[in-house]
Parts: structure tokens; C-alpha cells; sequence
């Protein structure tokens, strides 16, 4: 067990390239005096301001976890094929065209998982239990959402596929061929999610990607799924934006989701007059009336 430090974490996600979000999550923080800051991914694509976000973000100090949108940009999207859509893959391409060298270079160093300890319980940060990079048809958020919506028993069965011996094998054997479509292989390889090790490693799992806040437990591991920062689904305040508090206790730790009222009519206008070519997507993700 560490040692007891009282320590507090900033986590938020799924930010989608919206710069006014950002901006008021990182100024709360701020204000707290919270130094220990991550993101679980997505911070780009969909939405009209990738590449202020990333500086924002690096000038904070935040460590970055890259989701699927990231990879679209470091690996490429061929891996991802199977469900773009031609309005999906205008839009990654235009993300990726606002984005300098030195930010893609850096996306291409950040990790795919963190492990915390906290209050002597281990903690898993990710973007999603399952790996996105190569696990997004079978075990997806859809399938995950799906167990929940008709009652399937332990829904998050799904994560203990992550790191199985089975997927192991087939990592190692398509990392072996150079193909475009097999990147996301060759990346799981180099750097695999939780560090090669299964999810119930850990006494909590929290991740992204969900987009809404989503709690399952079983015996042997809790996995959270933390609202996307400034998004709104169902009766989400639309003026608020969302992000969690971790803070340690002598044994384990309290988790707190904080809401910052933000300028949405400024973001608004950002979507209007950006040239990206998919406003559709984004509309819908900040529940544009």
C-alpha cells in the first residue's frame, strides 16, 4: 500500500474538439488548485476546434490518453473501416488538416492507459475496457450499452476479453503483417492497454467513450464511464459542462462529478463558422435544440 498523501485528480473526457468546454473545465481546476490532471481520449474530431484544444491541453499540464479519434489521426483509418461513413471519414480528414506536425508527433507518444493507486486500490484509466485500436465490433460501446438495455446479466463481461489469452495470440499474429488495415495490431503490440495485464488487474476501471455516465460492478471489478466533458444526453444540464473529482482517502477514495457552467452560445457560434464539413454529428452530441 503507498502511502497516504490526500491526494485530489482531475479526469475528464471526450471533449471532441470543443474549445469553450476546455476552457472552463481546465479554469475550475485551476481554481481548485488541482495539479493531477488527465483526459481519457477524444479530445479531437467532430467538433470545430482540434488543434486549440491540443495547445490548451499542453499548456496545462493535462496527461493524455488517446481514444479513437486520436488514432484516426496517428494510425490512420484504415483499421476503422468496417464503420465510417463517408460524412465520418470527411470529418477525420479535416480534423487531421488542422493539426500541426508537432501535435500529431505528440499524439503518436501518448499512451492508451494509466494505472492510478489511490487510497491503496488500483485504479485503471483508459478510454475504453476494450481496446479501440482493435476491439470496436464485437466488444463496443454498443454492445455494452446493449447488455444494459435488456438486462443481460454482468454487462461488462465483454472487458475480460482485453488482454485474454486469445487476444494475444491474434495480436501477435496480425502485428506480424505490415498492412495498413492491421495498424492498429502493430500498435496494440508496442503499447497494449493496461499494460498486457486483464481488467479485474484493477479494483476500478474508469473510461470514456460511453459519452454518458454508466456504473456496473461485479465481483471481481467496477467500470465507470465519466459523461463526455461537454456533451449533454437525457436530463444532462446543457450549460454545464462535466468533469470528476478523485480524492484519496486513508483507505481508497471518493469520486465527485463537478458541473461548470460554460459559454455555450460562444461554442455554438464556433460550430457555425467553422468550415468542418459534418456539423450534423457535433449538433447532435451538444444536444442542439
Amino acid at each position: 500500500m503507498t502511502k497516504y498523501t490526500g491526494r485530489e485528480i482531475a479526469i475528464f473526457t471526450d471533449i471532441h474538439g470543443l474549445l469553450h468546454p476546455t476552457i472552463a473545465i481546465l479554469n475550475d481546476i485551476k481554481k481548485r488548485g488541482i495539479v493531477e490532471v488527465y483526459s481519457l481520449g477524444d479530445n479531437i474530431g467532430v467538433g470545430p476546434n482540434p488543434s486549440q484544444v491540443l495547445d490548451l491541453l499542453g499548456e496545462n499540464n493535462v496527461t493524455m490518453i488517446n481514444g479513437n479519434s486520436e488514432e484516426y489521426a496517428t494510425i490512420g483509418v484504415e483499421p476503422f473501416l468496417s464503420y465510417f461513413t463517408s460524412d465520418k471519414l470527411a470529418s477525420s480528414d479535416w480534423t487531421n488538416s488542422q493539426l500541426t506536425s508537432e501535435q500529431l508527433k505528440q499524439l503518436d507518444k501518448n499512451k492508451h492507459s494509466y494505472d492510478l493507486i489511490v487510497g491503496g486500490m488500483k485504479i485503471g484509466l483508459c478510454h475504453f475496457g476494450n481496446d479501440v485500436r482493435i476491439d470496436f465490433d464485437e466488444h463496443s460501446t454498443w454492445t455494452y450499452q446493449a447488455s444494459l438495455m435488456y438486462g443481460f446479466p454482468n454487462p461488462q463481461n465483454q472487458f475480460y476479453y482485453t488482454n485474454s489469452e486469445e487476444q494475444k495470440r491474434i495480436i501477435d499474429r496480425r502485428s506480424e503483417i505490415a498492412m495498413p488495415y492491421n495498424a492498429g495490431f502493430i500498435s496494440a503490440k508496442k503499447d497494449p492497454i493496461f499494460d498486457g495485464k486483464p481488467i479485474d488487474s484493477y479494483d476500478e476501471v474508469i473510461q470514456g467513450h460511453v459519452h454518458f455516465k454508466l456504473l456496473t460492478e461485479d465481483e471481481k471489478v467496477k467500470i465507470r464511464s465519466i459523461r463526455a466533458a461537454g456533451m449533454a444526453y437525457g436530463n444532462d444540464p446543457i450549460d454545464y459542462v462535466s468533469y470528476i473529482i478523485i480524492r484519496e482517502k486513508e483507505i481508497g477514495y471518493d469520486v465527485e462529478e463537478v458541473l461548470v457552467p460554460f459559454n455555450r452560445e460562444a461554442m455554438l457560434k464556433s460550430i457555425d463558422e467553422s468550415t468542418m464539413p459534418d456539423k450534423h454529428t457535433i449538433n447532435k452530441f451538444v444536444a442542439r435544440r
